[in-house]
């Protein structure tokens, strides 16, 4: 039998390997089906330990391997083993969007990031039988890690960002609206690109902040009126540009986004900044850049900052809601009595069970709250999905909305009848 049937794992980690996948194909009576062939294999596995176990799989994806047969013709012909490789990794994703307890360590995307002289060893393969280079291994290992942190609850949430070099290039209070770095032409580009990845990241969830040490007015005038300019400030949920220290104003941003210091990044080309903040601001992470802007994306990209374990349809409205909770912050300073304040909101709360539309927020909000998890339990996708049918489990969602907008889906309750 196989032993993970037998005993209770937390994780189930999968490790391929596509030089070992070579043999198959060569005595496979139909290269054009192995693509199939594999994944069929795949999804029995994948549907035995899920229906035996209550483990998350990890799933590590094939390296593209080319084989030598075809040269560039593999592109071209599903007789290639290249071609079938390609196909098997489509299809791991496709099952991966089927099953929410299965997740891909995505090895392609390491493999491409060092080369593959840094991830294969043929010496390492012939004599000890390794698939991998040992500093590849180290690297594939981090990989899995940040799968497994992220399903915990662990996730960056918030990035801070400064501007004078870095949002854009030059210092928008010596230089000017006019003069400034930003665009499609020469050093622009690298700060557009970030922008650009800012703003991706934003769509998804991530909530933007800026930090800087400027004049607000001219600072905002560049997100309101430089055409280069991709970001703009319906993207921010806190601004703050004064001179005060970095470090309390990160303090500021913060407390207006109700988050850990160890949920957040902070960006910044400057070197004495991004230490004072490390030495200050205990939990958050603060990246290193470059000292070259033309590097700047690269490297955060490379960092995978940013790790999920499942997105909802509310995760593209997480600007909008804080912005909106500035405005109640804003009509708070005008009350005396906190009551009178709550009864001005006009709240509403609609309460219901979980079902299947509700059911990725409520598996988000396990995994990403701490301090009012009274149980501290983290429940993925699937995991919510059987307690959804479980007739020993009694659940409830509670949304809430104001005078200023939809807070959404912002608790849940999970009842096991004992």
């Amino acid at each position: 039998g196989f032993d993970a049937l037998r005993q209770e794992f937390d994780f189930i980690i999968i490790l391929p390997s596509a030089h070992k996948l070579i043999k198959d194909f060569s005595h496979h009576p139909s290269p054009a089906t192995f693509a199939q062939y594999k994944t069929t294999q795949v999804s029995s596995l994948i549907a035995l330990l899920i229906s035996r176990t209550k483990s998350t799989i990890i799933y590590t994806n094939y390296q593209e391997l080319d084989d030598g047969v075809f040269g560039n013709f593999a592109n071209k012909t599903d007789q290639s083993f290249l071609f079938q490789l390609r196909s098997l990794n489509l299809e791991l994703m496709k099952l991966a969007q089927i099953h929410p307890g299965f997740f891909i360590a995505d090895a392609q995307r390491l493999y491409n990031m060092f080369g593959t002289e840094f991830s294969f060893d043929p010496k390492l393969y012939v004599h000890a039988d390794l698939v991998f280079s040992l500093d590849f291994l180290a690297a594939l290992a981090q990989s899995t890690i940040q799968i497994i942190t992220a399903i915990q609850g662990n996730l960056c949430k918030a990035v801070v960002v400064d501007l004078d070099n870095t949002m854009w290039g030059g210092i928008i209070g010596d230089d000017g609206i006019e003069n400034i770095q930003i665009g499609d032409l020469g050093l622009g580009k690298a700060f557009t690109g970030l922008q650009n990845w800012l703003l991706s990241l934003k769509n998804r969830g991530i909530i933007l902040a800026v930090c800087s040490k400027n004049t607000d007015g001219i600072a905002r005038e560049v997100f309101e009126k430089h055409p280069g300019m991709t970001l703009r400030m319906s993207d921010i949920s806190v601004f703050v540009a004064n001179w005060e220290t970095k470090v309390d104003n990160i303090r500021h941003i913060r407390s207006v986004l109700n988050i850990g210091f160890d949920s957040m990044v902070f960006l910044d080309d400057n070197p004495f900044e991004r230490n004072i903040v490390r030495q200050n601001v205990p939990g958050i992470l603060v990246p290193e850049l470059p000292d070259d802007p033309a590097e700047y994306l690269f490297y955060l990209r490379s960092l995978n900052l940013f790790e999920v374990a499942s997105i909802s349809s509310e995760d593209g409205n997480r600007t909008r809601q804080y912005q909106e909770e500035a405005s109640r912050m804003e009509l708070q300073k005008s009350f005396t009595n906190e009551s009178e304040f709550l009864a001005g909101l006009n709240m509403r709360a609609v309460i219901g069970p979980v079902d299947s539309f509700t059911c990725p927020r409520v598996a988000q909000l396990t995994q990403r709250s701490n301090q009012f998890n009274l149980r501290t339990i983290r429940y993925t996708d699937d995991e919510i999905r059987r307690i959804m049918v479980n007739p020993d489990f009694y659940t409830l969602t509670i949304s809430l909305s104001d005078i200023y907008g939809d807070y959404g889906l912002i608790s849940a309750v999970i009842l096991e009848q004992m």
